[in-house]
């Protein structure tokens, strides 16, 4: 039976991997624009600093239509990455009040401890899926290979 502090402390966990999520595809975004204005050959701190600007101010769902934009996303991908959007609108927006008094009896707890656990599973897969990606740009980036990912 889930205490109140493990349910508030795996809501915290939780939303660190949206965070992470969020971050990863703003980093993934940031690099691919280093590429396409040449930013890992001739830096450019201002333009660099404008588009990180605009990274920050952007929603999850508008970074995912701003990646759309720059990466081609299909398949399982598109759908992993839409699914983890969700996820993180449905912890962030109404995930206490979705589960009203629940969190007053063990058994509403741990059904809340449930929700949670597959919230995390889907936001921390995500952000390992798109970690891995800009971990082979940022490779790209660092070494000048003309290969693809």
């Amino acid at each position: 039976m889930a205490t109140r502090e493990e349910l508030y402390a795996k809501f915290g966990i939780t939303a660190e991997a949206g965070q992470l999520f969020e971050t990863e595809l703003g980093t993934l975004i940031l690099c691919s624009q280093a590429l396409e204005h040449g930013w890992h050959v001739a830096p450019d701190g201002e333009k660099a600093r404008a588009a990180l600007d605009e990274i920050d101010r952007s929603t999850l769902g508008r970074l995912l239509n701003t990646l759309k934009g720059r990466v081609h996303l299909e398949g399982e991908l598109e759908k992993k990455f839409a699914s983890a959007l969700k996820a993180r609108n449905r912890l962030n927006h109404g995930f206490y009040e979705r589960h009203n008094f629940k969190i007053q009896t063990d058994e509403g707890r741990d059904a809340m401890m449930i929700d949670l656990e597959a919230l995390h599973e889907e936001l921390f897969q995500a952000w390992q899926i798109v970690s891995a990606i800009t971990s082979l740009v940022s490779e790209i980036m660092l070494h000048g290979a003309d290969r693809t990912p």
